[in-house]
């Protein structure tokens, strides 16, 4: 029996996402290539079956936050380069050299580490200098002293078993018009430290364009760009006319149709009816990632057309109110993508809860199948 779209599942077209990456390829700097960025399972598609699928369309590097991330990648055939941008354990430093990852390096006393294990192994490790600007997360700090910055990172190149290919550094990105000054003042201090870096004659690849630095300034497309949400379709287009398609659809169907009268009680809370009411019970629920603040708001089509949860969500279910619709059990339900002439965007359900397209992607839990259209070239 056929179990992957009787409850509730998740399309990822792959078609779509190699496509997109093609015209990324366009959009962006010639000189610039890409990285794309396959943290947190690619935002809850699946980072193994999106990285095979964006290799085949000819990306050659992956980021990911954490080494178990890219572990999972190497051992599904993935072989380019991969970096890690989260730091890791000194334990996990020989995992990283025997794969051949290539991990961040935030100060010289961590170089130093890593130049400890690779060098007790007899062996080479790739790293990448990040650079601090106003995360505060990882990285060289650069505010008020690129000088000294400067110094830290010379002192880097010079351990014999580290091989330094790159030097980066993640931006806070506002990604408001009235605020580009600050966009700008941390993209040029960045500028600043490599400009001196590369005049002291340590010259490696430099990149600091996430998706939304991507679309909002092409002078920080430098040599590559390291993007995440954009390929996905899941990065809010920012003002621009640059728009990539969304590469997933979420879906479930009527489990059990229900006629309630008018003032009846639904649901937790309870909810009211205010006519004589026929609801669809349909099996997902916030046990499957939904936010529960979407419930008594949020659309859903049925047969192309439009309607509306009704009342709290539950855990394994919720009820849409179907009156208006012919609507039968084993129907089909989106609750994101297209379903007829009509369409229900990641970035309207967004906007229900106030939060982002890959909050909600990176929310779907592991009971929603995961379906991979156009897996075969």
């Amino acid at each position: 029996m056929d179990y992957a779209k009787n409850r509730a599942w998740l399309e990822v077209d792959l078609a779509v996402l190699r496509e997109n990456f093609h015209k990324l390829r366009q959009f962006i700097s010639p000189q610039a290539d890409i990285m794309i960025v396959v943290k947190a399972d690619a935002y809850g598609l699946g980072a193994v079956k999106a990285a095979q699928a964006l290799a085949s369309a000819g990306c050659r590097m992956f980021g990911t936050a954490y080494l178990e991330e890219a572990m999972e990648l190497r051992e599904h055939g993935i072989e380019g380069p991969i970096l890690v941008l989260g730091a890791v354990l000194p334990h996990q430093v020989e995992v990283a050299v025997e794969n051949h990852l290539t991990l961040q390096v935030s100060s010289p006393a961590m170089a130093a580490c890593f130049e400890q294990v690779a060098a007790r192994m007899g062996q080479t490790l790739s790293v990448q200098i990040a650079a601090d600007v106003g995360m505060g997360r990882f990285g060289i700090p650069l505010e008020g002293r690129v000088g000294q910055a400067v110094e830290e990172a010379a002192a880097i190149f010079q351990f014999p078993h580290l091989k330094v290919e790159g030097v980066y550094t993640h931006l806070t990105v506002i990604a408001n018009p009235q605020e580009e000054a600050f966009d700008l003042y941390q993209l040029g201090l960045f500028q600043a430290f490599t400009d001196r870096l590369f005049a002291a004659g340590y010259r490696v690849p430099r990149h600091c364009a996430c998706s939304a630095m991507t679309l909002l300034y092409p002078q920080s497309h430098m040599d590559y760009i390291r993007v995440s949400a954009l390929p996905f379709g899941l990065q809010n287009p920012l003002y621009q006319s640059f728009q990539l398609e969304e590469v997933l659809s979420l879906r479930t169907r009527i489990l059990h149709l229900k006629e309630v009268p008018m003032g009846a009680t639904v649901g937790y809370g309870p909810h009211y009816t205010k006519r004589d009411t026929r609801l669809a019970i349909i099996p997902i629920g916030f046990g499957d990632g939904l936010h529960r603040s979407i419930s008594h708001r949020a659309p859903v089509l049925i047969r192309g057309k439009r309607a509306k949860i009704f009342g709290k969500l539950c855990m394994d279910f919720c009820m849409v109110d179907v009156t208006d619709i012919p609507a039968e059990v084993g129907d089909e339900v989106t609750l994101i993508g297209r379903s007829g002439e009509d369409a229900i965007s990641i970035f309207e359900y967004a906007a229900l809860y106030g939060g982002t397209a890959c909050e909600v992607s990176t929310s779907l839990g592991k009971r929603i199948n995961r379906i991979y259209l156009h897996e075969e070239l």
